[in-house]
């Protein structure tokens, strides 16, 4: 199957026939990209992904609290694209929002104040999604800077010990929130509030160990 003489003869194209190549490079779709722009595209820094983000309000509504607009899913946040905790809490069951927001004849609660309530449950569970995004697993990009290999390293090191002390621990010390992440049984604030907990302990007994330490040495240095 091929174009007339007068579609080849105007640079046109059709299914199944072959173009004319006229000093550029040719795409699968038949068309011609010139040397400029493969040069422009090859010289390109690329994108990069902006810092994870949210909205902190999650709904808006009247004075009189008959109508209103709610965020839901994607709206809300941001994330890199491969990440998925976007995907995951839009299918979470806990959400509801639906549920939340319905208001059927037999219901005495106005919109409004199913959209605040919509918004003071969620907004908390959003912020949560957020710190676990940018630093349940921060430096999985494998990011070339040279600070970025050293906090890499630190962050494993982070993760290892809150592992292998709540083995130690029978549990007691939490392992970190990447791991938390994965029981389908906690929320997004659990998992943090759980994380930061540990965080909380480890600062503590840190701090115990560097003030008898303190102590000792100047007691010996007097």
């Amino acid at each position: 199957m091929s174009g007339s003489d007068d579609d080849m003869s105007n640079g046109g194209s059709q299914v199944g026939s072959t173009p004319k190549n006229n000093g550029g490079v040719m795409n699968l779709s038949g068309g011609i990209i010139s040397e400029d722009e493969w040069e422009r595209f090859a010289k390109a820094e690329g994108t990069r992904f902006p810092p994870c983000q949210y909205s902190p309000g999650l709904a808006v509504w009247d004075e009189s609290g008959r109508s209103g607009v709610a965020l839901v899913g994607d709206s809300i946040d941001a994330f890199s694209p491969d990440i998925g905790p976007g995907a995951l809490s839009g299918l979470d069951p806990e959400t509801g929002e639906e549920k939340e927001v319905e208001v059927t004849d037999n219901d005495n609660t106005s919109l409004g104040a199913k959209l605040e309530q919509y918004q003071k449950h969620h907004a908390p569970e959003i912020a949560a999604l957020i710190r676990l995004a940018r630093f349940g697993a921060p430096y999985q990009y494998n990011q070339p800077h040279r600070a970025d290999r050293v906090l890499k390293k630190l962050w494993t090191a982070n993760v290892a010990m809150r592992l292998i002390l709540s083995k130690l621990t029978f549990g007691l010390i939490q392992p970190p929130c990447i791991i938390l992440s994965q029981n389908s049984d906690l929320t997004f604030r659990q998992v943090m509030n759980r994380a930061d907990r540990t965080t909380v302990l480890l600062k503590s007994v840190l701090l115990s160990l560097l003030a008898l330490w303190t102590k000792k040495f100047f007691k010996l240095t007097l």
